[in-house]
C-alpha cells in the first residue's frame, strides 16, 4: 500500500522520522492542525492508496474531499510519534474521517477486549438473577449504598447501576424495620440489577427475603440460623478462620448452590496477611466463588482510589476471586465502582492472554500518561512576567462554581451553565459579557480549572489553585 502523510512545517522532522515507508508532503502551514482540504487540493494523489492527514483536523470535510479526489483520505494520529504504531495497522482496520487513528485503534482494542471477556460468561457456576458468577467469568462488581435514605435511594441505584453488577444495601446495626422494609421494596422494584443486603441481623434478613432480594451478606458462625430463611437467594459466608469458613460453606451448600466465600480482606497493614488467607482458601477450594472486599482498603487509605483499585483487582484476579465489593462512602473513593469495572476487564484479559494488564485499549490512567512525546524545541524566548495591575471590567464580574456535575458562570445579567470551559466561554463572548482582554484571559483560566476539577471529581474554589497533593 502506497501512503502519503500530510503535515505542517513545524512537525516535518518528527513526521519524517516516523514515516516508515510512507511519503511525506509538507504544506505551507506552520501548525499541522490548521491544514484544510484547500492546502492539498492541487496535489496529484492518484498514485496513492491512502492519504493520512493530521488527526487534529477532524472538523474538516475530509469525506467530501475524498469523494472529490477519488482517493481514500483519512485521519492519522494526533501525535506524529504515534505514526509508528498506526502505519503497520492501516491495512487491517478502516480508518475514519472524524476519529483520529490513534483513538480509533484504542477504541477497536477496547471493543475486542470487551467481546473476548464477555464470551467467558458462559463458564459461570451459577447466576444471581442474570449476572454470571464464578468459573472463568469476569469478576463482578458489588457496590454498597452506605446509610441508604429513601429520598435519594433511586438516584443512588441509578448511579451505581452504570458500573456495578450487583447493588448492595448496607443495613446499619440499629435500624427501623418499617423504614428498612420501604427501602428494600424500592431497591428491588427500581433496580434492574440484582440487589443484596449487607447485614448480620436475622430480622433484617427476614425483611430482605420478604421483598425478594437476590443475595444475602453475610453468614457467619454468629448468625448461622439465617440459613433457615434462605429461599433461592445467593449467600455470602464471611469468616477469617479458614477451617470454620470451609465448614460453614459445607453447611450453606446443603441449603443452596449459590454460595460465595469471603475470607475477609482486612484494612492496610493487615491486608497482606488477609491475602494469605485467600491464597490458602484457594488451595483447599478451587471452585467456590470468592468475594474480595476492596472497599476495606480504599476507604481506610488516604491515597487515590484509582491505582489502588486497579492493583487490588489484579491481585484478586491472580488469586481467583469472582466478586469485588466496594463502597463509595467518602469523596476520595467516589468512582470506585467504575474503576473496578474497568480493572476487572483489564485483569481478565491479562489472564486470558497471559500478558501484563496494559495496551488493551482500556486503562485507568488519569493523571499520568503512558507516553512522553518529544517537546517542541525553541531558541529565542521572552521570560514571562506577571502584571500587578488590575482594572475592573466595566461590563461586570463573574462568579464561577461547580454544582451537580455542572459548571456555573454567574454574571449580573445571566447565569451560564455547561460541562466544559470552551462552551461557557464561547457563550460569554457571544453575549458580549466581557470587554477587557485580561478579564477574558482570567475567565478562560478559571473555567479551565473548573473543568479539570469537574473531570477529576475535585473541589473547585475560584481564585485558588487546584490541590494536587505532592504534585
Amino acid at each position: 500500500m502506497k501512503i502519503l502523510l500530510v503535515t505542517g512545517k513545524l512537525a516535518e522532522k518528527i513526521v519524517k522520522e516516523n514515516a516508515l515507508n510512507a511519503d511525506v508532503h509538507v504544506c505551507n502551514v506552520d501548525i499541522a492542525a490548521f491544514i484544510t482540504p484547500k492546502d492539498i487540493e492541487n496535489l496529484n494523489l492518484s498514485d496513492y492508496d491512502l492519504v493520512l492527514v493530521p488527526g487534529l483536523t477532524k472538523d474538516c470535510d475530509w469525506e467530501g474531499f475524498e469523494k472529490k479526489k477519488g482517493v481514500k483520505v483519512r485521519l492519522g494520529p494526533i501525535h506524529a510519534a504515534d505514526l509508528r504504531r498506526v502505519l503497520p495497522l492501516v491495512e487491517k482496520i478502516e480508518l475514519s474521517h472524524k476519529i483520529p487513528a490513534c483513538k480509533l485503534i484504542e477504541n477497536i482494542r477496547a471493543e475486542e477486549v470487551f467481546r473476548e471477556v464477555d464470551k467467558l460468561e458462559k463458564t459461570a457456576i451459577f447466576k444471581i438473577r442474570d449476572v454470571a458468577i464464578g468459573g472463568n467469568s469476569r469478576m463482578k462488581i458489588v457496590a454498597e449504598i452506605v446509610k441508604p435514605k429513601i429520598e435519594d435511594l433511586r438516584e443512588r441505584i441509578e448511579y451505581f447501576s452504570r458500573n456495578a453488577d450487583i447493588i448492595d444495601i448496607g443495613v446499619p446495626i440499629e435500624f427501623d424495620s418499617e423504614e428498612l422494609s420501604k427501602l428494600l421494596k424500592i431497591a428491588v422494584d427500581e433496580s434492574k440489577k440484582p440487589v443484596s443486603v449487607d447485614t448480620f441481623n436475622k430480622k433484617a434478613v427476614e425483611i430482605a427475603i420478604k421483598h425478594g432480594v437476590d443475595m444475602i451478606m453475610s453468614l457467619s458462625t454468629e448468625n448461622i440460623e439465617i440459613l433457615e430463611l434462605i429461599e433461592d437467594q445467593a449467600i455470602v459466608v464471611a469468616e477469617r478462620n479458614i477451617d470454620k469458613l470451609l465448614r460453614l460453606l459445607d453447611i450453606a451448600k446443603r441449603k443452596t448452590e449459590k454460595v460465595i466465600a469471603d475470607p475477609i480482606l482486612d484494612p492496610p497493614l493487615s491486608t497482606a496477611r488477609s491475602i494469605e488467607r485467600y491464597l490458602e482458601f484457594r488451595k483447599l477450594d478451587s471452585t467456590t466463588p470468592l468475594l474480595f472486599g476492596s472497599g476495606n482498603v480504599t476507604e481506610l487509605s488516604d491515597a487515590d482510589s484509582i491505582g489502588m483499585n486497579a492493583l487490588l483487582a489484579f491481585i484478586a484476579e491472580e488469586i481467583g476471586c469472582n466478586l469485588l465489593f466496594t463502597t463509595e462512602a467518602s469523596p476520595k473513593t467516589v468512582g470506585s465502582a467504575k474503576e473496578l469495572r474497568i480493572a476487572s476487564y483489564l485483569a481478565k484479559i491479562a489472564k486470558v492472554r497471559n500478558s501484563p494488564p496494559k495496551d488493551a485499549g482500556v486503562s485507568l490512567l488519569v493523571v499520568k500518561e503512558k507516553i512522553k512525546y518529544e517537546a517542541r524545541k525553541t531558541v529565542d524566548f521572552l521570560v514571562a512576567e506577571e502584571s500587578k495591575e488590575f482594572q475592573r471590567d466595566p461590563l461586570g464580574d463573574f462568579i464561577i462554581f461547580i454544582a451537580n456535575g455542572t459548571i456555573f458562570c454567574q454574571h449580573e445579567k445571566v447565569t451560564i451553565a455547561g460541562k466544559n470551559a470552551k462552551e461557557i466561554l464561547d457563550t460569554v463572548l457571544r453575549l458580549n459579557l466581557v470587554s477587557r482582554l485580561d478579564h477574558a484571559a482570567y475567565l478562560g483560566r478559571e473555567l479551565m480549572k473548573a473543568e479539570i476539577a469537574l473531570r477529576l471529581g475535585k473541589n473547585y474554589f475560584q481564585d485558588r489553585d487546584l490541590n494536587f497533593g505532592i504534585y
